[in-house]
């Protein structure tokens, strides 16, 4: 995740490879495509005579937000965007984009998307900034950048043209009462409907562990996709 996962301006390549030599050095065991899977289990590596399994396989899957025309070939996911960027898949975008979310995925996103060549992008986030999830310093560098944030704003449609991406349809919000994330929820307020322009939207409203390579029913999840865990 941090090779293809995070843009190369805020975590360069040399360094993180010095990273994962330091702990090659200590001593640590490093073994690559080595999938877990029908062929290699967790069982399988107990019987290796390992005394303990630690699952750490981060968030890779974009979240969705179940909205209309989410599936036309201009909407991207936040995750598999950087990750193609990062693999260069993708080299140039051109036109507007529009980022859907508010944490740093979002924001390298955008950061990126301006590298590639977009001429306009604009950050769509449901809440205020104060909410807003990103760390702050990335926050301003965006807005150094040229990169527009719409606050208290969310889409409810995407808009196509021709089988293309043309826009987003966005409501405009208000906080209410805290939500179970403590924060304030953002309640639509009734017709306040707005349009945006947009040749590309990326999705970077969430982000869940893919956990396929685990057999059905050894592990619970919760409704997030997230391995149960003990608590103690």
């Amino acid at each position: 995740m941090l090779r293809v996962g995070v843009p190369e301006y805020r975590l360069p390549k040399d360094i993180l490879q010095k990273e994962i030599d330091l702990i090659a050095d200590l001593g640590v065991e490093i073994q690559t495509n080595a999938p877990i899977g029908p062929n290699f289990t967790v069982d399988d590596i107990f019987k290796k005579g390992y005394k303990a399994v630690f699952l750490a396989v981060g968030a890779h899957k974009s979240g969705k937000m179940g909205i209309e025309d989410e599936e036309l070939e201009e909407v991207l996911g936040g995750t598999s965007f950087l990750k193609d960027v990062n693999l260069g898949e993708m080299s140039k975008l051109s036109g507007k984009v529009a980022v859907i979310g508010g944490g740093n995925t979002a924001i390298d996103a955008a950061r990126s998307a301006k590298r590639l060549g977009a001429e306009e992008v604009t950050i769509i986030y449901r809440r205020s900034r104060s909410e807003m999830p990103a760390s702050e310093e990335e926050i301003e560098a965006a807005a150094e950048e040229g990169i527009l944030i719409k606050y208290l704003a969310c889409p409810t449609r995407i808009l196509g043209k021709n089988g293309k991406v043309s826009g987003a349809e966005c409501v405009d919000m208000k906080l209410g009462e805290p939500d179970e994330s403590g924060r304030r929820k953002p309640v639509p307020i009734k017709g306040s409907e707005f349009t945006i322009d947009a040749d590309y939207v990326i999705m970077a409203v969430s982000q869940s562990p893919d956990t396929s390579f685990l057999p059905d029913g050894k592990f619970k999840k919760d409704r997030r996709g997230l391995i149960e865990v003990d608590n103690d």
